[in-house]
């Protein structure tokens, strides 16, 4: 199942960026996005299938989720996994673009 341009802008809603040079980010996540549960359940999202994911994803070198922060640390590859995506999904930019990559990159990985 693809990710659509509107669960992309949702989901971007409760993050922000806490800090960000080339090849690391570090992400801040509300809260709040439990709200995002039934969504998540719909696209058979849970937390241990997201981290496994992302860790096959070609360009990710670390995925570090600590969920009594709520803070989410990638150490990606610059060269492969552009760094204006991962800001431009987490700001809410250019979703048609992100939506695009993030579901190529799901049909790489699975």
């Amino acid at each position: 199942m693809d990710i659509t341009k509107e669960q992309v802008l949702q989901i971007s809603k409760y993050l922000s960026i806490l800090h960000h040079t080339k090849g690391r980010i570090r992400v801040s996540i509300s809260p709040k996005i439990k709200e995002m549960r039934k969504e998540f359940d719909k696209l058979n999202i849970s937390i241990d299938k997201a981290k496994k994911t992302v860790r096959q994803i070609k360009g990710i070198k670390e995925f570090k989720l600590i969920a009594l922060m709520g803070t989410i640390t990638i150490l990606y590859d610059n060269d492969i996994f552009p760094s204006y995506m991962l800001e431009d999904f987490v700001e809410g930019r250019n979703s048609e673009q992100v939506t695009n990559f993030i579901n190529k990159i799901i049909k790489e990985t699975t």
